[in-house]
């Protein structure tokens, strides 16, 4: 085999490496995001429309301090179990082998075509 189509093999399968790993860091930041949108933003209950708060924000009290009228406790009671910790959670818990993956696969991309790059560099400096 010609040593240009062995460099050019050596090349493609670095990228892809690359591309690999920017695609699953991209799957693990969507994982971020999609948690973050969990428990940062407020949201309506299906059950009597109630206008909820974020989960980041809503005040715990209510979910184990009965008011007079009830209202709050139950609205309370509702929103928490509409939107509740275990979904982000488990995004969260998907993306770190997504990340971890991701990272070494772009790592081992970019050492490789760097250090062929530096090696060829070294050759020509020697000649």
């Amino acid at each position: 085999m010609h040593p240009m189509a062995i460099e050019q093999n050596f090349r493609m399968r670095a990228g892809r490496f690359q591309s690999w790993g920017i695609g699953l860091l991209i799957a693990a930041s969507l994982f971020w995001i999609y948690a973050a949108w969990q428990v940062f933003t407020p949201y309506e209950s299906t059950y009597n429309k109630v206008d909820c708060p974020a989960p980041f924000t809503s005040e715990r009290k209510d979910l184990y301090v009965d008011d007079s009228n009830g209202w709050v406790h139950e609205d309370a009671l509702r929103c928490a179990s509409e939107r509740d910790w275990p979904e982000p959670l488990a995004a969260l818990v998907m993306s770190v082998p997504l990340s971890a993956i991701g990272s070494a696969l772009l790592t081992a991309g970019t050492v490789s075509v760097r250090l062929r790059v530096h090696d060829r560099e070294m050759h020509e400096a020697q000649n």
